[in-house]
């Protein structure tokens, strides 16, 4: 997945496309329909956690977005203790009714920046 800047104190979004190979190993944009919750883990903790697809931090299968896509919204909680500069490495974990445990979709690299 792709490297972010977020921007200490600022409001940042980050949007991503969920993908996977496919039989074929072709990879595709996957349906999150069934999904249940989305978390982030940043910084070594769950910093954010949406059990709600369209009002949450993190939104997906809504109408108007594309297959695949989540909307991260991060806020002061999610930003806490970032060092400018620094590089994260953040971990996408989602779940559905078959992956109550969750499945670490991946992750992505997020430096910190104070403007």
């Amino acid at each position: 997945m792709a490297q972010e800047v977020v921007y200490i104190g600022r409001d940042n979004t980050i949007d991503l496309l969920l993908k996977a190979e496919n039989d074929a190993g072709v990879s595709v944009a996957q349906d999150l329909s069934g999904i249940t919750q989305i978390i982030i883990i940043f910084n070594g903790a769950v910093s954010i956690s949406s059990v709600n697809n369209e009002t949450g931090l993190i939104t997906w299968a809504v109408d108007g977005y594309d297959t695949g896509e989540i909307r991260i919204s991060l806020d002061e909680d999610a930003e806490a203790n970032l060092v400018d500069g620094q590089l994260y490495s953040v971990s996408i974990v989602v779940f559905d009714a078959g992956n109550t445990d969750g499945i670490v979709w991946g992750t992505i690299g997020i430096r910190a920046k104070d403007i």
